[in-house]
């Protein structure tokens, strides 16, 4: 499993694991798995039924078809870029930017797939070995990466705060963000502060206001709200 640098908005790099081409095979055979399973229960409930004389129609094939073309760009839209089988896996669609996809990238992504993995079935795979992100078509032309998830205690490991018993909660919207948001708050604002870059420090914190919806006190330091949102988010995480 390589290491893939996300270059942030802040032009900070922050390390993601980038998935192996082995845990998106094993995850695009699930995702097979769970098709033929729905297909099979669909038929064998027809088979109950006299609509199987137009198995053969083209109107019967096409409606049959759409749960296929549309299970892979809507459940991920849905499901914060995974498939069942990438949820699995544990690997997940993000932006080159670590952001999260919007639906068209997703769509970007699934017409490809018709042509790269439908039409001409191992092109994905050549794509994939010729780049060093195991990018494949619809990855490029949607911008996009596929990231193993980072262990979940690891993860809590590295945004965990203590916190005083009778600290109090600033900025309640904190509760919004997810584990994967504070670990990217955190990584930025080490990062900063450790190169002194604190022209990022504002970017992040814009960034947080703009996410949150929320506005900074005119008389905080951006380091101050950065820790603060960090801190309020340990506090609703460990309720």
């Amino acid at each position: 499993m390589s290491d893939f640098q996300i270059r942030t908005a802040q032009n900070v790099g922050i390390n993601q694991n980038l998935a192996g081409i082995g845990q998106r095979f094993a995850a695009f055979l699930i995702d097979v798995f769970f098709l033929m399973i729905f297909y099979y229960f669909v038929f064998y409930l027809l088979s109950f039924t006299d609509l199987t004389k137009f198995v053969t129609s083209w109107a019967f094939v096409s409606v049959m078809m759409l749960p296929y073309f549309l299970y892979y760009p809507l459940l991920q839209y849905w499901n914060n870029g995974q498939s069942l089988g990438k949820q699995i896996v544990k690997i997940r669609i993000v932006k080159s930017d670590n952001s999260h996809p919007r639906i068209g990238d997703f769509l970007i992504r699934w017409i490809f797939r018709l042509f790269e993995i439908n039409l001409f079935p191992g092109l994905a795979l050549i794509v994939m070995l010729l780049n060093d992100k195991n990018q494949r078509l619809g990855d490029l032309a949607a911008k996009t990466v596929v990231v193993a998830e980072k262990q979940k205690n690891k993860l809590n490991q590295s945004i965990f705060e203590e916190l005083e018993q009778t600290y109090k909660p600033v900025f309640s919207q904190a509760a919004n963000l997810d584990e994967k948001d504070m670990q990217l708050i955190k990584d930025v604002l080490q990062s900063a502060v450790k190169q002194h870059k604190f022209e990022v420090l504002k970017s992040l914190t814009a960034r947080i206001e703009r996410v949150l919806n929320i506005q900074k006190p005119s008389d905080m330091p951006h380091k101050q709200f950065i820790n603060t949102i960090i801190k309020d988010y340990n506090f609703f995480a460990g309720k």
